[in-house]
């Protein structure tokens, strides 16, 4: 995956009344299937696709107001059963290539989506802090079984600050970073902290954003959201 972040955004400035298109192009090695499944997510509602595949070389092309997510499900020869997930991303108009090694799944690598990039870095990075979350939490457990107060509130207080003074930072940063763009809309949608943020957390998210990305549904949804 290549990007810039501060550049090519401009382009995702359009108007959300007019449907665009998105093309998939794909070259995939090892492929052993000869068709796929484009499955696609939209606001919850889910539509399905099926496409061929020649020689590793498949193409899919779609209208598009929003970004919504694909998975793109590998099928059984002369069979509508999946016989496993090829990839998923985040599709936005224009061109995306996905390029990589059927055998290799780590190979695969999408290209033209600066939308799906930038939400799989910010999930990574949470990841990274969940992973820290989570290995505080065995301690606190630990601590809890043994009726070991004291240690148990001190990691208490590490937990909230791990997810209140950097796990929330963090997603406001690329809300703010993206304020007028549509992933910077989206992210509060997709972001794993649903539990923990307030009313205030996504009213303030939705203040962040520009007027024209509230306007979008991913912005209506954060609005509802805080409200």
């Amino acid at each position: 995956m290549r990007y810039t972040i501060a550049t090519i955004f401009c382009c995702f400035i359009y108007s959300f009344c007019d449907a665009q298109t998105y093309t998939i192009h794909g070259k995939i090695k090892n492929l052993q299937c000869d068709s796929l499944l484009i499955l696609k997510i939209k606001q919850g509602i889910y539509e399905g696709a099926k496409i061929k595949i020649t020689n590793g070389y498949f193409s899919y092309t779609d209208s598009i107001r929003e970004p919504y997510f694909v998975q793109i499900l590998k099928l059984k020869k002369n069979s509508q059963t999946s016989e496993g997930k090829l990839t998923e991303l985040l599709v936005t108009a224009g061109e995306i290539k996905i390029l990589g090694d059927d055998a290799r799944p780590a190979s695969i690598q999408i290209e033209g989506s600066e939308p799906d990039y930038i939400l799989k870095r910010y999930l990574k990075e949470d990841e990274l802090l969940g992973k820290e979350w989570n290995a505080l939490k065995t301690e606190y457990d630990n601590f809890a079984e043994k009726n070991d107060t004291l240690n148990r509130k001190k990691i208490a207080q590490q937990l909230n600050q791990l997810t209140f003074e950097k796990r929330i930072p963090l997603l406001k940063q690329y809300v703010f970073a993206n304020a007028s763009n549509v992933i910077g809309a989206l992210i509060p949608n997709f972001c794993t902290l649903g539990e923990v943020l307030k009313k205030e957390d996504y009213l303030d998210m939705f203040n962040i954003l520009s007027p024209e990305m509230q306007q979008t549904n991913y912005g209506k949804s954060v609005y509802n959201k805080a409200h």
